[in-house]
């Protein structure tokens, strides 16, 4: 799988699950007050009703009064209340609500929403009252304000995707015109160490720009998504909404991690100052994080903190290509890495004790063939085979244009 595919994919999965925490968490807003407004419209109007059943027989029979008194009352909000005689037969039923008349949520929206408020039944000389919650027009409110929220969420996170897909694709797919050109660039001019200098150069700079896009666009896009679950999480009461919102921020936080370990792999942040000692310590304890079975003893010597760009970048990228050979083909159980400057040059020697050379380091523009090229560039040169006790060795000398020692 791609690293674009890769990342589109990891993109995709954080904007679905921020959208699925943010409906979670409007669903559990919304059937709270829900719960919250029948209640009390509920106990309102039972009270209301009570005092009302306690005090008609005064002004003659029960049911003719409260039937009266019901009609002029009319329809109490979210509450539908019918009078019955001793005898069953239905006195008054309260009208129909006329918001919204004629629509209402799906059934599978109101058992989700709907309230836990049982019916009333007040009874009174002769007669009997029941006061039968009515949720269906709080249910339909927050019906069609979701509706409004998760259409407009959804647009938001498919201008989000799409906007990063092209980033994507913009940073990571070079055209096969460009990659032609280079190939084709590249044989014609590969004796020419000017030439050679300039496209080494050019990967450099597409490397650290590649670096700062993915760090300075995406990895910003990633921490504002982990900011907003975060809020969520912190927000909000309800047990799932808080789990989905920690989820979301753990995908982003992995997502998080892998931009900035290609960011490291393309620019290391210690190249950005020209010192090859540093540059190399950071090597040597990335190596021992990942490689930990596999012993690296590093030895430098001299000044290596301002030797120039150039020639930082040809040691550093070609030791880098030694170790991962090392890695690929040695099997090797340890290597030592020496870097001295003295008498006007550089030299970096890498030797371990794995199996020697291997066919596979001698395909054009890989392995040796490439380091080599790049240390020629420069006017330096580069040795490599088998040690006379075992392993292998590569030596790399570069001079040092001007400099005293």
């Amino acid at each position: 799988m791609s690293l674009r595919l890769r990342l589109s994919l990891l993109v995709a999965v954080l904007n679905l699950g921020f959208l699925a925490a943010l409906t979670w968490l409007l669903i559990e807003d919304h059937r709270n007050s829900i719960q919250e407004e029948i209640e009390a419209s509920h106990r309102v109007t039972v009270q209301l009703l009570g005092n009302a059943a306690q005090t008609s027989p005064v002004f003659g029979p029960a049911p003719t009064v409260m039937v009266s008194f019901l009609q002029g009352l009319g329809r109490v909000r979210a509450n539908d209340i019918r009078l019955y005689s001793a005898d069953g037969v239905l006195r008054y039923s309260s009208p129909p609500s006329t918001y919204k008349a004629g629509r209402r949520a799906p059934e599978w929206f109101e058992a989700l929403m709907g309230p836990r408020v049982e019916a009333t039944v007040i009874t009174m000389p002769g007669a009997r009252i029941e006061i039968a919650p009515d949720a269906s027009r709080a249910v339909l409110d927050a019906w069609d304000s979701m509706t409004a929220i998760f259409l407009l969420g959804l647009a938001f996170v498919a201008v989000l995707h799409t906007v990063l897909l092209l980033l994507l694709r913009h940073l990571l797919r070079p055209t096969e015109v460009d990659a032609r050109r280079l190939v084709r660039t590249t044989q014609e001019l590969a004796e020419n160490r000017e030439v050679m200098r300039l496209i080494e150069a050019g990967i450099e700079e597409e490397r650290k720009r590649l670096s700062r896009e993915l760090h300075d666009e995406l990895g910003q896009s990633v921490t504002a998504i982990r900011l907003i679950a975060t809020s969520i999480a912190r927000s909000s009461e309800a047990p799932g909404v808080a789990q989905g919102a920690g989820k979301v921020n753990e995908i982003a936080a992995g997502l998080y991690d892998s931009v900035h370990r290609i960011v490291r792999e393309l620019r290391p942040a210690v190249l950005e100052q020209p010192d090859l000692a540093a540059a190399l310590q950071d090597l040597g304890r990335e190596w021992r994080v990942r490689h930990h079975d596999v012993e690296l003893v590093l030895d430098l010597e001299g000044d290596l903190g301002d030797l120039g760009e150039a020639l930082t970048l040809a040691v550093f990228r070609s030791v880098q290509e030694a170790l991962t050979n090392v890695l690929k083909h040695a099997g090797a159980s340890s290597v030592r890495l020496e870097v001295t400057r003295g008498d006007g040059r550089v030299e970096a020697c890498i030797e371990d004790d794995g199996q020697g050379a291997s066919a596979e380091l001698t395909v054009s523009g890989h392995g040796l063939v490439g380091m080599r090229e790049r240390v020629v560039a420069l006017g330096g040169s580069l040795e490599a085979g088998p040690r006379p006790d075992g392993g292998f060795r590569v030596r790399i000398v570069l001079p040092l244009p001007g400099d005293s020692e």
